[in-house]
Order: C-alpha cells, then structure tokens, then sequence
C-alpha cells in the first residue's frame, strides 16, 4: 500500500510536551481530528476517529464525524487533538488554478478529491468554520469524563497580512462550553511556507490545556 499523506501532521517537537500532559496509555484517551494518527507514537492504544476513509484506514482509526462522535457519555479520561486553523490549506482545486505561480500543501490537494462534507479542513475562518467547532468541542466535553484533560493543539495564522486570532476563539469557546484553562504553552515550530502568505506564518504553535 502506497505511503498516505497528510498535509499537517503533528511536529515532532510537540509530542514530548503531550507526552508530559497526558495519562499513561492504560487510560482512555482519544484523538477526534486524527489524521494520520501520529498521537500514537506516544499512545499507542489511544482511540482515534477520522472523517476521511483514506487517512483512517492508514492508522486504524474509526472512521467518524467530531461533531456527532459514536461514543458514550464521560468515556475517555483525556483528548488530545489538533483542529484545523481555517487558514488556506483549506483552498480548493480552484483557488489553486487562481494562483498557479504557488506551489500549494492543502487537504484537498493531498488526498485528490473532494473532502467529505464536514470536513473543517475545506472550511477557511469564518461563521462555517467556528460552528462546526463550536459542535465538536461540545461533544468533546460530552465524551471527557469529570476531571478528565484536554489538550488542544493550535495557531493563528496570517491572512491577508494580518494575524488572525484563532487561538484565542478556541480558548474562549471551550470555556463558554465548560472546560476550565489550565496553562497555555507557545512552542517555536518548523512551519510551513507553501502559498501567497508563505513568508508571514507566525512563528509557534499553541498547546492549551484543560480540565473539565
């Protein structure tokens, strides 16, 4: 079977920090955006649920939807995942014939087709983007048990040369919905220079931990 891509998978230098929030592998823990499933390099039993077939199958997640998860009330003990930024790693195959002259790294590009529809990896920032979230994070809080943690991996981006505050929108919803801020920890990451904003990517990434 062909190697299966993934346009942004975790950094390796972000494990070691999951790896000193999260409980031991004998502990329920769960990824809902899982990708390619890199969290098991730290869990290896953790559970994973994935929306699109191709990137599920490569790691043996289940295939499902964040925002309706096929699992019980207060079942997992932690969730560790990484949402998508709503930057233009969600353009489409049009946006790209717009802007021939950059090469481009998108979920769409990557896998060759149309996303499935709730896939926020075709969502740019915006109203669709925040509300497929919004409905995630809810069913994140459903699924975590009382006392249970939460780490969120994630980042503003630039658009249009100016930084947008994706981070603090995450923050801010996950409290409105019950999680309580533990600590935010920015890390300096390797970040990708595909497309027009190539030269402007802000410089970490954010892990945000809570407890519920």
């Amino acid at each position: 079977m062909p190697k299966i891509e993934h346009p942004a998978k975790y950094s390796d230098v972000l494990l070691p920090i999951f790896d000193r929030y999260l409980p031991d592998d004998n502990h329920k823990i769960l990824d809902p955006f899982a990708g390619t499933g890199k969290l098991k390099q730290i869990r290896p039993n953790c559970t994973l649920l994935e929306i699109e077939p191709e990137w599920a199958d490569s790691c043996g997640a289940i295939i499902g939807d964040a925002t309706a998860m096929p699992f019980d009330d207060a079942y997992f003990d932690a969730i560790c995942t990484s949402p998508t930024y709503g930057n233009r790693m969600a353009d489409s195959f049009q946006d790209h014939q717009v802007e021939k002259k950059y090469k481009r790294n998108t979920y769409r590009h990557i896998l060759g087709r149309k996303l499935s529809a709730n896939n926020s990896g075709g969502m740019q920032w915006g109203d669709k983007y925040r509300t497929l979230h919004l409905k995630a994070w809810q069913e994140c809080f459903r699924v975590l048990k009382k006392g249970g943690i939460f780490v969120l991996n994630i980042s503003d981006h630039t658009r249009a040369g100016q930084i947008i505050a994706v981070t603090d929108w995450h923050i801010t919803t996950l409290i409105e919905v019950g999680f309580i801020k533990r600590e935010h920890v920015k890390v300096r990451t390797k970040r990708q220079r595909f497309g027009q904003n190539g030269s402007l990517r802000v410089g970490y990434e954010s892990i945000v931990v809570f407890d519920k």
